[in-house]
């Protein structure tokens, strides 16, 4: 297997092929791994495995059925490393969402019909640095993602869940807010924001927390501590740079608000 995919990860993909390809056979046509892996940014414990399964023909009842057993089974077995992703025809491989009926979505061991991995995003990884583990290679399909596409799908995201999330943040009152909650919060928003306002200063994806240690170098210095506790949060470390809860939460708020202004003032 690839040599970019961890060995925990190669461990996990190794059984899933094994049991897809015993309980539904001469179906999964390719396997394709986007996200943290692809980005060379895995963290053990906190990133998942995320994916596109190419199969060639429409999946039955009884396929969903398998395939969601399998998933469960896996969730269980392997805990601390979940899958993400979508199970699409080959037609259906870089197209836009508009474009596609719907598809198998897996998510933590459940899965459910809907469309999130069809965005630019994803396209954008899977075809510049996409992971092939099944398969054609994933840079022979015939799809590209225009840079103006990416930048204006993720401003629409920027305006929309994110500034969403911003309005639902400011309604926190900190002391009924336990500290892993807080904790799980400001990784969430200040690495996934961050990485939004790279992509729209670069016109590229990279990891969260390389986004992060981007925005240090270009974001007025009070945001720092909130980032920089990010980034910490996001690999597993202890150390904190905000003196309270109160402020964790209020830093996140300013921080994000700045992002969202900035991103729109430079692009309107």
């Amino acid at each position: 297997m690839n040599s970019r995919v961890p060995t925990q990860v190669q461990k996990i993909l190794n059984e899933y092929i094994t049991l897809f390809q015993n309980k539904i056979p001469n179906t999964l046509e390719g396997f394709y791994l986007h996200g943290s892996i692809a980005l060379d940014a895995y963290i053990i414990g906190s990133s998942d495995i995320d994916f596109i399964a190419v199969v060639n023909r429409s999946l039955t009842e009884e396929d969903v059925k398998i395939i969601s057993n399998l998933h469960k089974e896996l969730n269980q077995k392997f805990k601390d490393t979940g899958m993400d992703g979508s199970y699409l025809l080959v037609a259906d491989v870089g197209k836009k969402q508009s474009e596609v009926k719907s598809c198998l979505k897996v998510n933590e061991g459940e899965t459910r019909w809907g469309k999130d991995d069809i965005n630019p995003i994803t396209w954008w990884i899977l075809k510049n640095k996409g992971i092939t583990i099944l398969g054609q290679d994933v840079a022979t399909y015939s799809f590209s993602v225009d840079e103006r596409v990416l930048d204006d799908y993720v401003l629409e995201n920027m305006n929309s869940y994110w500034s969403n999330r911003l309005k639902k943040i400011k309604k926190y009152k900190a002391f009924l807010i336990p500290n892993k909650l807080v904790d799980l919060e400001v990784e969430w928003s200040i690495t996934g924001l961050l990485r939004q306002f790279y992509t729209l200063q670069k016109h590229d994806i990279v990891s969260k927390v390389d986004a992060c240690k981007y925005a240090i170098h270009h974001l007025p210095e009070e945001f720092h501590n909130i980032i920089n506790e990010a980034i910490s949060i996001r690999e597993g470390s202890n150390i904190r740079y905000c003196k309270s809860k109160k402020q964790r939460i209020d830093d996140t708020i300013q921080c994000m608000a700045y992002i969202l202004e900035h991103c729109n003032s430079v692009k309107n």
